[in-house]
């Protein structure tokens, strides 16, 4: 979990699979990626959520996906994962394969968004 120390976690997996034979071997490691909500910029993207989305909620979550930005948490500065950007369910399945695509009205809303929230963030 990304609070969870590394090295507990493995020493927890040895002892669960217990087999000296069976290697457990860490290939990257990472500060843990938790960004606090209770922040200016966190209000901010959940009242743009709500007003473009009165039915959404802003819900944190975990990723599978690999992200850079436990460099800048590892600055103390926080990161969200959040994209604004809505496809239609048909094309959502393409998301990193070789025919990825984004509607150009799907990328204009999203980035009105991220102004919205932007502009409630700096002023």
């Amino acid at each position: 979990l990304p609070d969870q120390d590394q090295d507990a976690f493995v020493a927890l997996l040895h002892s669960v699979i217990n087999d000296p034979a069976v290697r457990v071997e860490k290939i990257m490691g990472f500060t843990p990626a938790v960004s606090t909500t209770d922040t200016d910029l966190y209000r901010a993207i959940t009242t743009v959520a709500e007003r473009h989305f009165p039915d959404a909620r802003v819900v944190p979550s975990i990723s599978t996906g690999f992200t850079d930005s436990h460099f800048l948490r590892d600055l103390g500065i926080v990161c969200y994962g959040f994209d604004p950007t809505i496809v239609p369910v048909e094309i959502e399945g393409s998301v990193h394969g070789n025919d990825e695509r984004v509607p150009v009205a799907s990328l204009r809303n999203g980035v009105r968004h991220l102004l919205e929230i932007l502009e409630l963030v700096v002023y």
